[in-house]
C-alpha cells in the first residue's frame, strides 16, 4: 500500500489540498477541475445533504432555501467557538461545521488517490489573533482536534507564506534571499527566507527562515471597506433620522459588510431597531433598503456583489452594478480611487508589518532577490504598487497565488513524513 502525506490551505476565502505519494513530487487535488474550493457551507433546509465550495454558492445565490456560510477559519481562537450558531432551527458548534468542511477536502484527496491519508501538514498564518498569544495557540489547538477529528493521526502545522516559498523554491535555479507575501482571505503573512536548489535538500529549514510577522488583514476586510463605501450609503449607512439629526445606527451596517459577522444581521432584535429607526428617517426611502435585506436574507448577494466589485477593480478605474434583487433597484458606482481611499489604513498596517519583518531578520528591502506574491488580495493595484515601491530591485514572482501554499504544504509533508 502506497504511504500518502498531505497539506492542506485551509483558506479563509479558498482552501486547497495537495499529497504526495511514497515521497513523489506534490500534485494539487482537483475540485471540478480547479486547483482550489471556496471555503463556503451550504445547509439546506429540507437536510438534502451538505453542500461545499462553490455548490454551496449557487445554491444560496439561486436562492434554495438553508443557512450559507463563508469565512469560517475566522472564528477559530474567538468566543464564537463555544458559543456555536443555529442552524436551520438547530444549535450547532463552529467546530462540527468546521470539522465538516476540512473532512470533505481530505475524502476527496482520498476518492482521487484510492488510498487513507494519515498524515497532513496543516498550514495557518503567523497569527491566527493579533496580539493575543493565548488566543493564537488556542485557534492552533483547535485546528488541530479537527484534524484529528476527522481522521488524521500526525499532524504538524506549517506558516503559510513559508509554505508558498517550499512551492516556488522547485522552480528555482539559483540560491535567493526571499520576501514571501501573503495576502489571503483573512490575514497578511510575511517571511523571509533563503531559497534554492542546495537549500530545498535539507531536512532541516530552520536556518533558513530568517524572520515572520503577520497581521489580522485580507480581503475580507478589504471587502468591508468597499461595502461601507460604495454600497451601504445606498442603504441608509450615514443617512440621519429623528428632531436632533442622529446617525442611524451603524451595527447593521458592520455585520453585513463581513462574510464572518453576516448571519448576526438577521435577527429580531435588529429588525426592531431598524423599524423603529425607519418611522422617523430622514431618507427613509433608502434606510427601507435595510429592512427589506434584514427580512429577505439577502446580504450574503451583496457581499457577494462587492467581492466581485473588488475583484473587477483590479483591471478598471469604476465599475457599475444594479442590484436587481434590492428595493428599488439601486445602481452601485465603484471607483478604484474610492476603493484606494478606503482601504489605505489597513494597507498601511499591512505594510508596518512587513517593515517589521525586515527588520527582525536585520535586511534591508534592496538585499532581497526575490518577492514571491500569493494570495488573492495581492492583485489589488493599490497592494501591488506598494510592494512593488518598497522592493525596487527584486524580480517579482507571482504564479499559483491562489494554490501556492497548499501546494508548498505538500513538498513539507513530504519532507517531514517521507
Amino acid at each position: 500500500m502506497s504511504v500518502v502525506s498531505a497539506g492542506i490551505d485551509f483558506g479563509t476565502t479558498n482552501s486547497a489540498i495537495a499529497v504526495s505519494e511514497n515521497g513523489n513530487l506534490p500534485r494539487l487535488i482537483p475540485f471540478a477541475n480547479h486547483p482550489t474550493i471556496p471555503s463556503a457551507i451550504f445547509y439546506p433546509a429540507d437536510k438534502s445533504g451538505v453542500l461545499f465550495g462553490n455548490q454551496a454558492i449557487q445554491a444560496y445565490l439561486t436562492g434554495q432555501e438553508g443557512r450559507f456560510m463563508r469565512s469560517l477559519k475566522r472564528v477559530l481562537g474567538t468566543d464564537l467557538m463555544t458559543i456555536g450558531t443555529t442552524i436551520n432551527g438547530q444549535q450547532r458548534r463552529f467546530e462540527n461545521i468546521l470539522a465538516q468542511f476540512v473532512a470533505y477536502l481530505k475524502d476527496t484527496a482520498e476518492q482521487s488517490q484510492q488510498e487513507p491519508i494519515s498524515r497532513v501538514v496543516m498550514g495557518r498564518p503567523v497569527h491566527f489573533r493579533d496580539n493575543d498569544s493565548v488566543g493564537d495557540a488556542k485557534a492552533e489547538k483547535e485546528l488541530e482536534n479537527i484534524a484529528r477529528s476527522v481522521g488524521f493521526s500526525e499532524i504538524c502545522f506549517q506558516y503559510e507564506p513559508i509554505a508558498a516559498a517550499f512551492a516556488h523554491e522547485a522552480k528555482l535555479q539559483e540560491e535567493k534571499l526571499a520576501c514571501v507575501v501573503d495576502i489571503g482571505g483573512g490575514t497578511s503573512d510575511f517571511a523571509l527566507i533563503r531559497l534554492g536548489p542546495k537549500s530545498a535538500m535539507k531536512n532541516n529549514r530552520k536556518d533558513d527562515i530568517l524572520a515572520s510577522t503577520g497581521v489580522r488583514i485580507g480581503g475580507n476586510d478589504f471587502d468591508r471597506d468597499l461595502s461601507l463605501r460604495c454600497f451601504m450609503p445606498s442603504f441608509g449607512y450615514q443617512t440621519t433620522y429623528g428632531a436632533q439629526n442622529l446617525f442611524v445606527p451603524s451595527s447593521q451596517y458592520f455585520e453585513l459588510a463581513e462574510w464572518s459577522r453576516i448571519n448576526s444581521a438577521y435577527t429580531y432584535k435588529n429588525l426592531k431597531i431598524v423599524n423603529e429607526v425607519l418611522a422617523n428617517a430622514h431618507q427613509p426611502e433608502q434606510y427601507a433598503r435595510l429592512r427589506d435585506i434584514l427580512v429577505c436574507e439577502t446580504g450574503h448577494k451583496i457581499l457577494n456583489d462587492v467581492e466581485q466589485t473588488k475583484i473587477e477593480l483590479t483591471e478598471t478605474e469604476c465599475v457599475s452594478k444594479t442590484l436587481a434583487y434590492v428595493a428599488g433597484k439601486p445602481t452601485i458606482q465603484a471607483a478604484r480611487a474610492a476603493f484606494d481611499t478606503s482601504i489605505a489604513k489597513d494597507v498601511e498596517k499591512i505594510s508596518a508589518s512587513l517593515n517589521e519583518c525586515l527588520i527582525m531578520a536585520s535586511v534591508k528591502a534592496e538585499n532581497i532577490g526575490l518577492v514571491i506574491l500569493t494570495g488573492g488580495s495581492t492583485e489589488i493595484p493599490l497592494i501591488n504598487k506598494t510592494m512593488r515601491n518598497i522592493f525596487k530591485d527584486a524580480a517579482f514572482s507571482s504564479g499559483d497565488k491562489l494554490s501556492s501554499v497548499g501546494l508548498g504544504l505538500a513538498y513539507d509533508s513530504r519532507r517531514r513524513f517521507a
